[in-house]
């Protein structure tokens, strides 16, 4: 079963492909991949700011359930090395929420990118590419709730879809990279929750 679509669309279906992705180094790999194009274990360390020899275990991981794949070789000072791509310019998370083993996943994965979106705007915080006000402002916290009805609802997913695409349409930029990460559920109301 091949996941890649013709727009470049990698859709992420198999449940080894989110159990590899419980893990925040492995999410960076990937997302770095996605949005920077083809690199060496060696570039993916110097852009992540780690030794190179803390990548090799997760790379063969990432290789494992085709999240990443090989994409060449190249001789740098008379060594040969190994050039590693993301299947496609856009990965989507593909598995149906009608799937009963989604809940579990999506809940683990939403868990791994709260604790990854905490560490990313840490290290964004801490580097010289944040502008924090005006039109290109790149830096957000924030936690929104409220009681959309249908229309608005639809409304709500057009606009976080094109947010998405305006960021994969952004991929392989010479700009500072920057994440965004959404998570959205729907909240039990307070009369409908039992109290104990």
């Amino acid at each position: 079963m091949t996941e890649k679509t013709d727009d470049n669309i990698y859709w992420i279906t198999r449940r080894e492909q989110y159990e590899c992705l419980m893990s925040a180094r492995r999410m960076d790999v990937i997302d770095l991949l996605a949005n920077t194009g083809e690199r060496s274990v060696r570039e993916i360390a110097r852009l992540m700011g780690v030794k190179p020899s803390s990548l090799y275990h997760h790379i063969d991981l990432l290789l494992d359930v085709d999240l990443i794949e090989i994409s060449g070789t190249r001789v740098v000072n008379r060594r040969q090395e190994k050039l590693y791509k993301a299947p496609g310019s856009t990965l989507k998370y593909g598995l149906s929420f009608d799937d009963p083993l989604a809940f579990t996943l999506y809940s683990r994965i939403g868990d791994v990118q709260a604790r990854q979106s905490a560490r990313d705007l840490r290290r964004g915080l801490d580097t010289d590419a944040v502008v924090a006000h005006g039109p290109t402002k790149n830096t957000w916290v924030f936690r929104l709730v409220g009681s959309p009805d249908a229309k608005t609802m639809a409304k709500i997913n057009h606009h976080i879809e094109a947010i998405a695409e305006l960021f994969w349409s952004s991929a392989g930029k010479d700009n500072p990279i920057v994440i965004m990460s959404a998570i959205m559920a729907p909240l039990p109301r307070p009369e409908d929750s039992h109290q104990a």
